[in-house]
């Protein structure tokens, strides 16, 4: 659904409310292109934050090395 800035301006709580009943997406134009996106949040609970890139990250050497000697002092 389409609605301009100023439409949603005077109807933006039942926009919302629409939105969150349908589940659906509602593009806000300004002067006919588009300016925002107002979309449903998922009701799932967010997961864990540490560890859920577990799967698709590959370490491929030591984190805390460079492999290459300095001294602090040079």
């Amino acid at each position: 659904m389409d609605i301009s800035v100023t439409q949603f301006k005077a109807t933006c709580l039942g926009v919302i409310d629409k939105v969150q009943k349908e589940k659906s997406r509602v593009t806000i134009t300004r002067h006919g292109k588009p300016a925002a996106e107002l979309i449903p949040i998922s009701s799932s609970a967010p997961g864990k934050l540490f560890g859920r890139s577990k799967s698709t990250t590959l370490i491929l050497g030591d984190l805390m090395t460079t492999d290459e000697s300095w001294h602090a002092e040079d």
